[in-house]
């Protein structure tokens, strides 16, 4: 595989906030052109388009590991109020079952995932649903430096709040015909697993095989593998079903726009809103519909699906408009304002397109990936506005990214730049006021018959067969926890580093996240934390080989998760603090994500 890097060049750089460089844009499926899911189900807590989430949760878990394999009982007693912000108490207990298990304790005590699992006990569980398991850090400090070696400074600006992440912030994207080849169902236990380790998440099943797809009841779900058919039957929704209880997500469920077939799309609306009740997050009529010409001509035939499919679901809500990314200001602004108006609050959420280039140029390379683009701010600033202007619930998300168009370039997007690059996109996201963002990803056959190189968990007939470099970015993202997003300032000569924070406003804790997409500097960084520091500790993504951003091996606290959706993860290492700082090194290739108190 060939790989482009990018060296840092002796100018400082002064990032403040989302900042960018380079200006472009390419996007849609093939380049043609706020979810706030609470824990309680309801489809707002807190992370409006420009609001704020403040959680508070005490309790205690306690948990006992035998056997390689068990089940988990809990019980979760609390309440949750407020539409801008909520509060939870609750107690958690419950009984894992593993082999080879052994004791393990800690303030920041939780999950233990795995045959070697451990009992955990401890009080100060972290309080944030969306923070997962810590554990106690352990000396040692990390990667130790070697080769070049920069300095840098990262400012945490309090007072400055951008955005919140709530619960389902990083979800996933399919294409429909994905629901046509038993994958989604609920006795896939490792696609289930893997959804679960960075969930209640958001799954959207629509993009380019939305428009082929046609509503068949008696039709039945295949094999696994290709050819797939693009009739979709009430079999292969019951199994839909059945997977989002398990794995506890929801969907934005995509229905055909482009066959003109208004009774046919408002049936296939009508079965899937009853059959999935809460786990219908939405429906979104059509992909892309800019495609086939300007809003004004097309207006009249979204909403004469829009109105027959809240007939026959009356419970129903809507989400659109699933524009390619250059048609923000041309589609999803008028669609906002026109749909708004006419559905009120029946239209909850806008979505929102994002590919950084398409594959098979010349701009499909992983300098392309090192730095973010100026267009995310441009895009998600209109989207983000239009959403406030609109009054739309749970304002914006990125419906359907990720890194090229086309399936993804082979060498790069299925590397551990892609994994990087991810979590700069979620958190410039969040920083606009996004509600989440989902990465795209299929099968071969599916849209084409072009391999998908750019999803998180790569399948093969209905089978997870691998976590990609992707996926480790959500988990890293997920890890940082849910709360308001800080102003971050970072100084540094290596232009390839970013840097973005999260305030935990309920425990006083921090998530600050080091991003070094060079692969030829590391990155000494001094994290100014803006508080009184009593302790941190940090967890690493890195491939294998080290230093390398193309590395297709890649591995989070030293660990990869498999492809059953177990991860066991080691704890986290303690760093070096100074009253109000933070001292952390970032090698080259790779992520650091500290927890600050």
């Amino acid at each position: 595989m060939s790989s482009v890097y990018k060296v840092a060049g002796p100018a400082l750089l002064v990032l403040t906030g989302s900042a960018l460089l380079e200006a472009a844009l390419t996007s849609g499926c093939y380049g043609t052109s706020g979810v706030d899911v609470g824990t309680d189900g309801s489809p707002a807590d807190g992370n409006g388009p420009t609001g704020t989430t403040s959680a508070t949760t005490t309790g205690t878990t306690t948990g006992t590991t035998t056997t390689t394999t068990g089940t988990t009982t809990s019980t979760t007693t609390g309440t949750s109020t407020g539409t801008e912000a909520g509060a939870t108490t609750g107690v958690e207990a419950g009984t894992t079952t593993g082999a080879e298990a052994g004791p393990t304790t800690g303030n920041d005590a939780g999950q233990t995932t795995g045959v070697e699992g451990g009992t955990t006990t401890g009080t100060g569980a972290n309080i944030n649903s969306g923070a997962g398991p810590w554990g106690t850090p352990v000396a040692g400090g990390g990667p130790t430096p070697s080769g070049t070696t920069v300095t840098g400074t990262v400012t945490v600006n309090r007072s400055t709040i951008q955005g919140a992440v709530g619960t389902g912030f990083a979800g996933f994207s399919f294409e429909k015909t994905h629901i046509t080849n038993s994958s989604l169902t609920g006795t896939n236990a490792p696609l289930i697993a893997l959804y679960k380790l960075i969930g209640p998440t958001v799954l959207r099943l629509g993009a380019n095989d939305v428009d082929r797809c046609t509503w068949d009841p008696t039709a039945q779900p295949g094999a696994g593998g290709p050819p797939y058919t693009f009739n979709i039957g009430t079999a292969m929704v019951d199994e839909l079903a059945a997977f989002l209880t398990a794995s506890g997500a929801r969907i934005i469920y995509g229905v055909n726009y482009h066959s003109d077939n208004v009774p046919n799309t408002a049936a296939e609306a009508t079965y899937a809103q009853t059959k999935l009740g809460s786990s219908a997050y939405g429906f979104e009529i059509g992909n892309e519909i800019d495609k086939y010409g300007a809003w004004s001509a097309l207006q009249a035939q979204w909403e004469s699906f829009a109105t027959a499919i809240l007939a026959g679901a009356p419970a129903a809500s809507l989400i659109g408009p699933a524009a390619t990314g250059g048609s923000s200001s041309s589609l999803t602004v008028p669609f906002a304002e026109a749909e708004s108006a006419k559905f009120a609050d029946k239209l909850v959420l806008l979505t929102q397109h994002y590919y950084t280039g398409s594959a098979g140029t010349s701009g499909a390379t992983v300098a392309t990936l090192q730095i973010p683009k100026s267009d995310i701010a441009s895009i998600t600033t209109t989207v983000s506005g239009a959403a406030v202007k609109y009054n739309i619930p749970d304002g914006y998300r990125f419906g359907e990214c990720n890194t090229f168009s086309g399936h993804g370039q082979m060498g790069v997007s299925d590397t551990l730049i892609s994994g990087l690059w991810g979590l700069d996109l979620m958190f410039l996201n969040a920083e606009h006021g996004s509600s989440g963002v989902n990465f795209h990803g299929g099968e071969t056959g599916m849209d084409g018959t072009k391999p998908f190189y750019y999803e998180p968990i790569m399948e093969n007939n209905g089978v997870v067969q691998t976590v990609m470099p992707v996926y480790y970015g959500m988990l890293l993202f997920y890890l940082a926890g849910q709360g308001q997003v800080l102003g971050t300032t970072v100084v540094s000569s290596d232009a390839d580093f970013t840097a973005h924070s999260l305030d935990y406003k309920t425990d006083g804790s921090t998530s600050v996240v080091l991003d070094n997409k060079s692969a030829a500097t590391g990155v000494q960084v001094t994290v100014n934390a803006g508080m009184a520091v009593t302790s941190a500790s940090a967890i690493y993504l890195q491939g294998a080989p080290a230093n390398s951003l193309t590395a297709a091996s890649v591995t989070l606290a030293g660990a990869e998760v498999s492809a059953t959706g177990v991860w066991k993860r080691n704890p986290p290492y303690a760093q070096t603090i100074s009253g109000n700082t933070v001292s952390v090194y970032v090698p080259p290739a790779s992520a650091a994500l500290v927890r600050i108190q």
